[in-house]
């Protein structure tokens, strides 16, 4: 039985859903997974580990840099060539371009073990990297064998960076989208809903002055949280907007998608996103979209005019103008639907696809 070996960061529940399905779809591989590490800090998601089955979990330090933009986790672990040794697997998937990542390549060229770069990082959410990060892609995406791209946005950077197209396979980052599906009839709350981090990455600041500009009418259910939950709450007063603006805290699992099931639009204004994989979530929970063009999954899924917009959050005017035209166009039950429609094409049966390609193509090879 061949054997291949993902390796990544730290567990996510999406992520663990996926490595699960693969291990039970795809008996032809024995799977396993290696984590840099048990979890972030800043995370406060449940992940279901029972689900997996071959996953080990480096010894790691962690270096915290602290921004307000966003703050980076780098993982310095021990152990790596040990348990490639013991798993000794026929291929690898290495994920992303950390430090764990560089000593699994290393040892994947001394064991002439074959091994595929994957990637959720865009060229936006890349752009300020330093000298040293970019060696390291360029080591990396020099010596793969094939290449899995999380996104369009994904695949783009990667060919930018020297990886040959005929070798690059897309295997788009999703959620179980089984866990979110819901068919929503009545669209009459005028609630718009904005999940994740309250962080200055996420671009709500960039949301609360177009916000004001649009009806009274119209509000908002923000759901997280974060280190810019207190100037987002004076920003939001200056505005005089605190009848307009409800902060839920950090939910997950039946109340997320209770929250979802009563708003009408998803609304996502991020400065940055390798994907924004809460975009699919509300998909699936048929609500249309207005989403930042700085998500750069936003390309994969969301149809202008179809299902949603895609806008500049920094233009304040044109931002205002698109909240506005959702709510006032009577489109919003034909787009929430278009939206649920689109949801399904990222199951993990369809995105699995590009993900065990990229797998055969490489044995084929060898």
């Amino acid at each position: 039985m061949i054997k291949a070996v993902f390796i990544t960061n730290v567990p996510s529940p999406y992520r663990v859903d996926f490595f699960s399905y693969l291990q039970k779809n795809y008996p032809e591989y024995e799977f396993h997974v290696i984590f840099s590490a048990a979890d972030m800090e800043c995370r406060k998601w449940s992940v279901e580990m029972e689900k997996l089955e071959h996953y080990t979990f480096l010894k790691s330090k962690t270096l915290i840099i602290r921004k307000r933009f966003d703050d980076r986790y780098v993982y310095i672990p021990t152990g790596v060539e040990k348990t490639l040794n013991e798993i000794r697997p026929d291929i690898v998937f290495a994920m992303e371009y950390n430090p764990t990542i560089l000593r699994a390549v290393h040892w994947c060229q001394k064991k002439n073990v074959p091994f595929i770069s994957w990637t959720d990082g865009t060229l936006n959410s890349e752009k300020n990297i330093g000298k040293v990060q970019r060696m390291s892609r360029s080591y990396i995406i020099k010596r793969a064998a094939a290449f899995v791209a999380s996104s369009t946005a994904s695949r783009e950077t990667q060919i930018a960076y020297g990886a040959d197209p005929n070798r690059c396979f897309l295997s788009y980052l999703t959620v179980d989208i089984t866990k979110y599906l819901a068919k929503k009839e009545r669209y009459d709350a005028k609630q718009l809903i904005y999940v994740g981090s309250l962080i200055q990455r996420k671009g709500l600041d960039l949301l609360m002055p177009a916000l004001a500009k649009t009806s009274d009418d119209i509000k908002l259910v923000i759901v997280g949280v974060g280190q810019e939950e207190a100037l987002l709450k004076e920003q939001i007063a200056a505005l005089g907007m605190n009848d307009r603006v409800t902060f839920m805290g950090y939910v997950e699992g039946e109340p997320l998608r209770e929250l979802y099931k009563n708003s009408d639009v998803f609304i996502l204004p991020t400065r940055e996103d390798c994907f924004g994989l809460v975009i699919l979530e509300a998909m699936c929970a048929s609500l249309p979209v207005i989403s930042s063009k700085y998500a750069d999954g936003a390309r994969d899924l969301v149809i202008e005019g179809e299902n949603g917009y895609i806008v500049d959050p920094e233009d304040t005017e044109s931002f205002a103008e698109a909240i506005e035209r959702i709510f006032t166009e009577g489109r919003l039950e034909q787009m929430g639907s278009a939206s649920y429609k689109k949801a399904q094409e990222f199951s993990f049966e369809e995105v699995s696809k590009g993900c065990i390609e990229a797998l055969r193509h490489v044995l084929e090879k060898r």
